[in-house]
C-alpha cells in the first residue's frame, strides 16, 4: 500500500469583498509635525511550538502555515490616534509591533468605509504598502488584508470631513508571520524548493497554454483558529459562460467556518527558470479580493467549489478555465499553482496520467497520478490548484504527494503527485452540495467539455519573440542580444524575418528558416551592437512567419531599455544634494562593479529643506553606480520644494543631475586612468575557449598581469570568483545550470573586460 501525504493547506470561508488597487499614498506621508503614536505591542508567544509542529508536518496533512494570529480589538473609538486637518477632514493611525514578525495582516469585521475614504496599510519603513480600500469595499461587513512585510506596521485610514463619524472599522485579528513568503519589495526567493519555474518561464509543449491558465489561477490566504495559511485554486467556467466567479480548489483545504483572501495575476515579470535564483524585485500589481461562500465539496475525489461574493473587475484581465469530465487520459499534463506561498509556477508532467483507486476511500478510482515532473512538482500551498490537459481544460485538483522530493538541486526530484479526478467529482456525490454538476452545467446541457471564457484563441500561425538575455553590463558599450523565437500557432513555423534595431535606426534584417513545432522555440544569437552613451532602446519585431502575415501580432515585439556609461578620468566624486520639504524620505547609495556599497545615506537623515555634501574617496578605476530614492514617490522637486542633487568629478564633469525623480533614478559611470587603453588591450590579450563549454572555460592570459574573475548569471547573481595568475588557467562552471553567464575579470590596475560565456 502506497503510503499518500494529503497536501492540506487550509482555505477560508466567509462571506466578503474586498479588492486593492494600491492607488496613491497616505495622506500622513506628506504631512509634518504629527503627534508620535504610541505602539500597540503584540505578546510573546511560543513561536519555537509552532515551528516545531511545522517541522514534523513532513507528511503535510496538515494546512501550511505561515503566521500565528492574535484576536485583538481595535477600532476608530478605542484606539489609534485621530488628526484634524486644517480644512476639516481627519486621519486615524494605529501602528502595530510584534517582536520577530516577517510579515503582519489583518482581519476587520464592522467594516465600512464611506465614498471618498481610504484604507491603508504600511511598513514603518515605507517600503510596503497595500492599499487604497475604499467603499468598493462595502459589500460585506468583513475584510482581509495581505501580509505587510515586517514588524512594525502601520494603519491608517482617512476620511473626508463631509463623512466625518461614518466610518466603521474593527480589528478583531492580527497575523504574525513567522514563515518567508515572498514579499513585493523585498524581492527576495521565499520557501519553495529550486526547481520551481516561474510562469513566465518558456515552457515547450505548454507555452501558449500555461500563458492563458496563468491568468485563472489564485493564491488563498486563510485564517482559522490555528493560525493563517496559503492554498491555490482556480477560476473555472461553466456552460453558460457567463464569468460567475466559482473557484475550484480541494476539500481538504476547507475548514468551517474559516475566513479566505484570493490573489490573482502573482506573476513575476522578469522569471527565472529554474526558480533557484531571484527574479524581479518589482511584482505585478497587488489584485486582491476577499470573500466567497461554499457551493459544494466532497471528500471522496477531494473537491471544493467556491463562489466569491462580488464582480471580478474587468480589468485584472481573468480567464475561467474551461474543463473536460469524460475521464479521458490526455497525452500530457500541467499544473499553474502557488507552492509555499510563492509567486505562481509552473509544473509539466509529459507521460499519461495514471488513474489510481485512493486507498483512503475504499477503493474508488478517485485520483489521477504522477510519478515524476518533468519540470516542478507541488509543494504545501499547491494544494486545490489545477491540473489541466493539452487543451488547457481542468481536469483535476491537487490533492497529495509521496515518495521523492519535489527538487534535487535544480532539476525534478521524483516526486509523486495525486490529483482528484474531475469526472468523478461531477457528478458522483448524493446532492447538489456534493457534485459539480448543477452549478458547472446550470442548463443541463450534458456538455462534456467546456472552454475557456472570455474565448481564447490559438492561431493558425502565430510566431512570438521574447528576449533570453541582452548581452549587456553596466559598464558595456555594447549588447550581444539572445532572442528566443517561439511557435504559439497550431502550423509548424518553418520561416520568419527577425528585425532589430538600437536607437530606431534602420532595421537589420535576419531570415530565419527551420522547423518548429507548436509551443517549441530556439534560441537566435545577434550581433554584438553598439549603444550610445546614455540611454538607448533595442528593439525587435518578428514579420512574415511563413510568408503570411501573423494571426497575433501582441507577441511579435521586442522593446529593452539598456544605458552605456559615460568615462571620467580617475578622482573624487563629489555629491551634493538640496532636500525638499521631506528631506527624510531620501536615500541613496554608491556601488562598486562588485555591488559593494561604498557609500550610502539611509531614510530619516536628512533634515528638510537643507544642503549637504559628500566626497567620494576613489582611487581605483572601474563601473559606479548611483542610485537616489525617494520614499514616497514624488522625488525632491517641485511638488515639495525646489530641491535637487548633482554627482560631479574633481575637474567639474557632471555625471548627473536632477531632482524630479519620482520613486527614483540611477546612473553607472566609468572612471579609467592613463592606462585605461589597456582596458581594451585586456580584452584582446585574454581569450576564453571553449565557448560554449560544458563546464571548463580555458583562460589564456597574455596581458601581463595577474587577474580577479568573477563569474555571473545573466540577472546579476555571483556564481563564483577567484584569481588567475598570467598565462594559463581555467575556471569550472561544472555545478551551474545551463545557460549565459558573464565573467567578468579586472587587473591591479582597475582595467576590466567582460566575456559572455555559454554553458551547455
Amino acid at each position: 500500500m502506497k503510503f499518500k501525504i494529503t497536501l492540506l493547506l487550509l482555505l477560508t470561508l466567509w462571506l466578503g469583498n474586498a479588492q486593492v488597487t494600491n492607488e496613491g499614498k497616505p495622506h500622513s506621508w506628506k504631512l509634518s509635525n504629527l503627534p508620535k503614536v504610541t505602539a500597540a505591542v503584540m505578546p510573546a508567544y511560543n513561536m519555537q511550538a509552532l515551528q516545531e509542529e511545522d517541522k514534523n508536518n513532513k507528511d503535510l496533512k496538515k494546512p501550511w502555515r505561515f503566521a500565528h494570529e492574535f484576536a485583538v480589538n481595535y477600532t476608530l473609538q478605542n484606539s489609534g490616534n485621530w488628526q484634524t486637518l486644517a480644512n476639516g477632514d481627519r486621519i486615524w493611525r494605529m501602528r502595530f509591533k510584534s517582536a520577530g514578525a516577517i510579515t503582519m495582516h489583518f482581519w476587520f469585521k464592522d467594516f465600512f468605509i464611506p465614498k471618498g475614504s481610504l484604507l491603508y496599510v504600511y511598513n514603518n519603513e515605507h517600503t510596503d504598502l497595500f492599499g487604497a480600500y475604499d467603499s468598493r469595499q462595502n459589500t460585506s461587513p468583513y475584510m482581509g488584508t495581505w501580509p505587510v512585510s515586517g514588524d512594525d506596521v502601520w494603519v491608517e485610514y482617512f476620511e473626508p470631513a463631509a463623512q466625518a463619524g461614518q466610518g466603521k472599522l474593527e480589528m478583531f485579528k492580527l497575523g504574525h508571520g513567522y514563515r518567508a513568503i515572498h514579499q513585493n519589495i523585498s524581492g527576495q526567493e521565499t520557501l519553495s524548493a529550486d526547481c520551481h519555474y516561474d510562469v513566465e518561464c518558456f515552457v515547450e509543449q505548454i507555452d501558449n497554454l500555461k500563458d492563458i491558465s496563468k491568468k485563472s489561477v489564485t493564491a488563498m490566504l486563510g485564517s482559522t483558529d490555528d493560525g493563517a495559511f496559503l492554498c491555490s485554486g482556480g477560476l473555472v467556467n461553466n456552460t453558460a459562460n457567463d464569468g460567475k466567479p466559482y473557484i475550484l480548489s480541494a476539500n481538504h483545504a476547507w475548514s468551517e467556518g474559516a475566513m479566505y483572501t484570493f490573489r490573482f495575476n502573482w506573476i513575476n515579470p522578469e522569471p527565472a527558470c529554474p526558480s533557484s535564483i531571484d527574479g524581479d524585485s518589482s511584482i505585478n500589481d497587488n489584485q486582491t479580493i476577499s470573500g466567497a461562500i461554499l457551493r459544494a465539496r466532497r471528500e471522496e475525489s477531494d473537491f471544493m467549489l467556491l463562489e466569491i461574493t462580488s464582480a471580478l473587475p474587468a480589468d485584472w484581465d481573468l480567464v475561467w478555465s474551461g474543463w473536460d469530465r469524460s475521464g479521458t487520459v490526455p497525452p500530457y499534463s500541467y499544473a499553474v499553482h502557488h507552492p509555499a506561498g510563492d509567486i505562481m509556477k509552473v509544473s509539466l508532467e509529459l507521460d499519461p496520467l495514471q488513474m489510481l483507486d485512493n486507498v483512503d476511500n475504499n477503493g474508488a478510482v478517485n485520483v489521477w497520478e504522477i510519478n515524476n515532473w518533468e519540470v516542478g512538482g507541488l509543494e504545501g500551498g499547491s494544494s486545490g490548484s489545477p491540473l489541466l490537459d493539452n487543451y488547457g481544460r481542468i481536469i483535476g485538483q491537487a490533492w497529495y504527494i509521496y515518495g521523492a522530493d519535489v527538487c534535487s538541486g535544480s532539476e525534478p526530484g521524483g516526486q509523486s503527485s495525486g490529483y482528484g479526478r474531475f469526472d468523478v467529482s461531477w457528478d458522483a456525490g448524493a446532492t447538489t452540495a456534493s457534485r459539480l454538476k448543477e452549478w458547472l452545467d446550470p442548463q443541463n446541457t450534458g456538455a462534456e467539455t467546456v472552454d475557456f471564457y472570455p474565448p481564447q484563441t490559438i492561431y493558425t500561425v502565430d510566431a512570438k519573440a521574447a528576449l533570453f538575455e541582452l548581452g549587456h553590463d553596466d559598464c558595456d558599450t555594447t549588447i550581444s542580444p539572445v532572442i528566443r523565437l517561439i511557435n504559439y500557432g497550431s502550423q509548424n513555423l518553418t520561416s520568419a524575418q527577425i528585425n532589430y534595431a538600437v536607437n530606431g535606426g534602420t532595421p537589420t534584417v535576419l531570415n530565419w528558416s527551420g522547423s518548429l513545432a507548436e509551443n517549441y522555440g530556439t534560441l537566435i544569437n545577434l550581433p554584438q551592437l553598439n549603444g550610445n552613451t546614455g540611454d538607448n532602446v533595442f528593439t525587435v519585431t518578428v514579420t512574415n512567419p511563413n510568408g503570411v502575415t501573423d494571426g497575433n501580432l501582441a507577441n511579435n515585439n521586442i522593446t529593452n531599455y539598456f544605458t552605456t556609461p559615460a568615462i571620467y578620468g580617475i578622482s573624487d566624486v563629489t555629491f551634493n544634494i538640496l532636500t525638499d520639504g521631506y528631506g527624510e524620505e531620501i536615500s541613496w547609495e554608491l556601488r562598486n562593479e562588485a555591488g559593494n556599497i561604498l557609500y550610502s545615506v539611509a531614510q530619516n537623515t536628512y533634515e528638510d529643506n537643507t544642503d549637504y555634501s559628500q566626497i567620494f574617496n576613489i582611487s581605483q578605476g572601474g563601473c559606479y553606480t548611483f542610485r537616489i530614492i525617494d520614499g514616497y514617490g514624488d522625488g525632491i522637486c517641485c511638488t515639495q520644494g525646489q530641491g535637487h542633487y548633482s554627482l560631479t568629478t574633481a575637474s567639474g564633469q557632471v555625471i548627473i543631475e536632477g531632482g524630479d525623480y519620482e520613486h527614483g533614478e540611477s546612473v553607472a559611470f566609468k572612471l579609467q586612468g592613463p592606462m585605461g587603453t589597456v582596458a581594451n588591450e585586456l580584452a584582446a590579450r585574454v581569450k576564453v575557449y571553449p565557448n560554449p563549454s560544458a563546464g571548463i572555460f580555458n583562460i589564456s592570459n597574455t596581458s601581463g598581469r595577474d587577474l580577479q574573475y568573477t563569474l555571473y548569471t545573466i540577472l546579476g547573481q555571483q556564481v563564483t570568483a577567484g584569481s588567475l595568475k598570467y598565462g594559463n588557467g581555467s575556471i569550472n562552471a561544472g555545478n551551474a545550470a545551463g545557460g549565459v553567464y558573464l565573467l567578468k575579470l579586472n587587473d591591479a590596475v582597475g582595467n576590466t573586460t567582460t566575456f559572455k560565456l555559454l554553458k551547455q
